[in-house]
């Protein structure tokens, strides 16, 4: 007889049907409500305040519908999520044992079961948790899940006691029934510290789709209105009737909609410029703006590599800023998605066809840190120069550049290395030229001997990529900062991180050498 965790008998029956299932009636049907229709603040309050003691199908139903209706919290929860299902799973083997080795290798069959449900499963970022139940094979030899289906979470109610204990919903049961062993997959989010449904991004982000809504329909009611002119209709005091001032009012309208109307001679219409219409227009934009900003803090840890235009974002190179706690999140989503595989799926599968099993495999997700490109390639030019071999391959791969094929031109500094007599000018006109070049920088007295001009190319060569990289981000904060303050402020946060090692070096190697040629060239009487 087989046993869960906690002794109790598995019924192999059980496993294979779907227990979850929705029903046409009862309390797990596909229909649902609107949360977000006339949402106010203090109806807001009383939903996460019922969610909170116990009862969370209303605040499900509005998280649900702020990734229909909220864009900007939509395109960021999704960029979380994918995230982490783009990271390649693999299976590690408890030891190097052969038997150990096997059984890794009969777990990883079921990886695309897993990678193909990864994206349902982190639905617990924005609700707090999320059910998956797993369907099982069990007509052979060996056991194995052949889905994992998404269950909707307002399907799902809290333990009253402990209030994090997930129990399924069920018709004759107002406090739900306890969920069977090895068939549910529950994934909990922790935003914050404390009761799972108050975990997800969707209590924080709430607020936020709030006031946009608010400010988002008050600017196209604007927009709507400020399109049309003001018409302002005159007739003839008390001359005109009341069908008179009937047909003047239907004429007004028939203006702001048909753009035609047709009125008596006595009366007037006319259309006042608004001068000061224009001017607090922006207050909307800016209120969306700092709303979805805070919503990219709260989702991806960051701003600058989730918003753009004017809002100051999109800049990669101020973005690498920031991009220490965005990959802080990723980890940690990670991480806390592979303890859930491990303990809700591995063990079970483990358990059915490897019976006595106490060291298991793990399910691990690798989140690698990208490479500072900029860092790499100062650390591969000082190899090159100090004579260590560099694999042209491994640069290849590495920086994404193909290797030059035979006969192929390839680009020097500034120009074409190396072209053809058909590509470029003769090797006599060529000459001709850097001798004109040449003479002509003497004249304007910005010409050096030789030896010093090959110093200073060399010089300006070697600093050129750390320069390069300084402008990028203080252009980047300059785009980005809304006044001086908020740029100063920037700055002091970014200047600790601009690494100045390998210009300083370069600058000292620049002047020992040049103190040196300058006592050279004063000995030989230059």
């Amino acid at each position: 007889m087989l046993l869960d965790q906690h002794g109790n008998p598995i019924k192999p029956a059980d496993l294979k049907k779907e227990i979850a299932a929705p029903t046409a009636q009862g309390v797990r049907t596909i229909a649902s409500g609107s949360q977000s229709w006339g949402l106010d603040p203090a109806r807001l309050s009383r939903l996460l305040r019922s969610a909170q003691e116990g009862d969370p199908a209303a605040y499900l139903e509005l998280a649900e519908e702020m990734e229909e209706k909220y864009l900007h919290y939509a395109a960021q929860l999704a960029t979380r999520k994918r995230a982490v299902s783009g990271i390649a799973a693999q299976i590690v083997p408890a030891s190097d044992d052969k038997r150990d080795c096997e059984i890794a290798e009969f777990v990883a069959q079921i990886l695309p079961v897993v990678e193909d449900a990864t994206f349902d499963i982190l639905d617990a970022l924005g609700k707090g948790f999320s059910g998956t139940e797993i369907i099982w094979d069990t007509s052979g030899l060996q056991w194995i899940p052949v889905r994992l289906e998404r269950r909707d979470p307002r399907w799902f109610v809290f333990d009253k006691v402990d209030g994090r204990t997930l129990r399924l919903r069920h018709d004759e049961h107002s406090d739900g029934v306890a969920l069977p062993p090895d068939k549910f997959i529950i994934h909990q989010s922790a935003a914050k510290t404390g009761l799972s449904i108050c975990g997800g991004l969707a209590r924080a982000a709430s607020w936020a789709f709030l006031f946009q809504s608010f400010a988002l329909r008050d600017w196209v009611t604007f927009i709507e209105t400020f399109g049309k002119p003001i018409r302002l209709g005159r007739y003839e005091g008390a001359a005109a009737t009341p069908a008179d001032i009937d047909i003047l009012i239907d004429a007004v309208q028939s203006l702001g909609t048909d753009a035609a109307a047709v009125l008596p001679k006595s009366m007037l219409i006319e259309f006042p410029e608004v001068q000061n219409a224009r001017g607090d227009n922006q207050l909307w934009r800016l209120l969306l703006e700092y709303l979805d900003r805070q919503v990219s803090k709260l989702v991806l840890g960051q701003t600058l590599t989730a918003d753009t235009g004017e809002s100051g974002g999109g800049s990669y190179a101020l973005g690498g800023v920031h991009n220490e706690v965005r990959m802080d999140i990723l980890a940690d989503d990670a991480k806390r998605f592979a303890a859930t595989i491990n303990r809700d799926l591995i063990r079970s599968l483990v358990n059915f066809n490897f019976p006595g099993v106490t060291d298991y495999p793990k399910y691990a997700l690798r989140v690698e840190e990208p490479d500072d490109m900029t860092a790499l390639i100062g650390i591969v030019e000082k190899a090159v120069a100090m004579g260590q071999p560099v694999s042209k391959k491994w640069f290849s791969e590495k920086f994404g550049i193909p290797l030059v094929e035979e006969g192929e031109g390839v680009l020097g500094v500034g120009a074409l290395a190396k072209r053809s007599p058909m590509e470029g000018d003769p090797p006599g006109i060529a000459a001709h030229k850097a001798d004109d070049s040449r003479a002509q920088s003497h004249a304007a007295g910005g010409y050096h001997p030789p030896l010093q001009q090959a110093n200073l190319d060399r010089l300006e060569a070697e600093t050129a990529p750390a320069i390069e990289s300084w402008l990028k981000t203080i252009e980047a904060m300059l785009e980005a900062a809304d006044s001086l303050e908020e740029f100063r402020e920037m700055l002091l946060v970014a200047y600790p991180k601009l690494d100045a090692t390998d210009m300083a070096e370069t600058l000292a190697a620049a002047m020992t050498a040049m103190t040196y040629a300058g006592k050279s060239d004063v000995q030989d009487g230059k």
